[in-house]
């Protein structure tokens, strides 16, 4: 296998769940995090955890996405402190549960902030080293939902349609710069992960089937553009 197209990364999501499993597969292959979550506590449990276990260096990120002025902040305190960000894994992501007669306003802004527009500010923010250095690799955590409508999971696959398109577009404007645009497809993910192989859901996909969909995607050599990948469990 090709050796990994990414020295630092930035994971947003990256406390627990898909975005933890995703920074302890890179951290294991010695790529340098900048963990991000609104969630200090577990944020920097996860750290402590990870720099301990791998060696590596990983910077805790107390961050809201959907806060532009934040990102940017937040964002320069990271490269400063850790070097430019050449692998952005956008993860953060929240789902709701409503027939959309029943859906409130607020419901439908906070969904879509978090998926789409986070994606959006934390991509325009890591872009420009990217471009400047022409190396640089973004890979999107989208859904089967990005893809396929689903009753009362509307403001979601809003949100994950928003996120491929922009991704597909992103990707016109930037491939023959050096810089990849990736987007995974997963089905149903089991979060929290099971304790045992007993506890597995049959159907589900489980996090780390994603951590090892990221490093094969970030092993593909530079001639090679993956469109967007979809998973599901059987």
């Amino acid at each position: 296998m090709n050796e990994l197209r990414a020295t630092r990364a930035l994971i947003t999501g990256g406390a627990s769940g898909i975005g933890l499993a995703i920074a302890e597969a890179l951290a294991r292959e010695g790529v340098e995090l900048i963990l991000a979550s609104r969630r200090q506590s577990l944020l920097e449990q996860a750290a402590a955890r990870l720099s301990a276990q791998y060696g590596v260096r990983v910077l805790p990120l107390v961050l809201d996405v959907c806060d532009g002025p934040q990102v940017r902040a937040q964002h320069a305190q990271a490269s400063a402190l850790l070097g430019p960000i050449d692998l952005l894994i956008n993860n953060s992501g929240v789902g709701s549960d409503y027939l959309v007669q029943d859906l409130p306003e607020s419901e439908w802004d906070r969904v879509m902030n978090t998926c789409a527009k986070g994606t959006f500010l934390l991509t325009q923010a890591c872009l420009p080293d990217m471009l400047a250095r022409r190396h640089g690799t973004i890979i999107n955590i989208a859904s089967q939902a990005a893809k396929h409508g689903y009753a009362r999971a509307n403001v979601y696959c809003a949100a994950k349609f928003a996120v491929l398109g922009f991704a597909k577009a992103l990707r016109e404007e930037v491939q023959h710069q050096g810089i990849r645009v990736h987007t995974l497809c997963p089905g149903l993910v089991q979060v929290p992960p099971p304790a045992c192989a007993a506890e597995r859901k049959p159907g589900w996909l489980q996090v780390e089937d994603l951590a090892e969909a990221v490093l094969y995607t970030l092993r593909q050599p530079a001639h090679v553009q993956l469109d967007e990948i979809g998973m599901t469990g059987i």
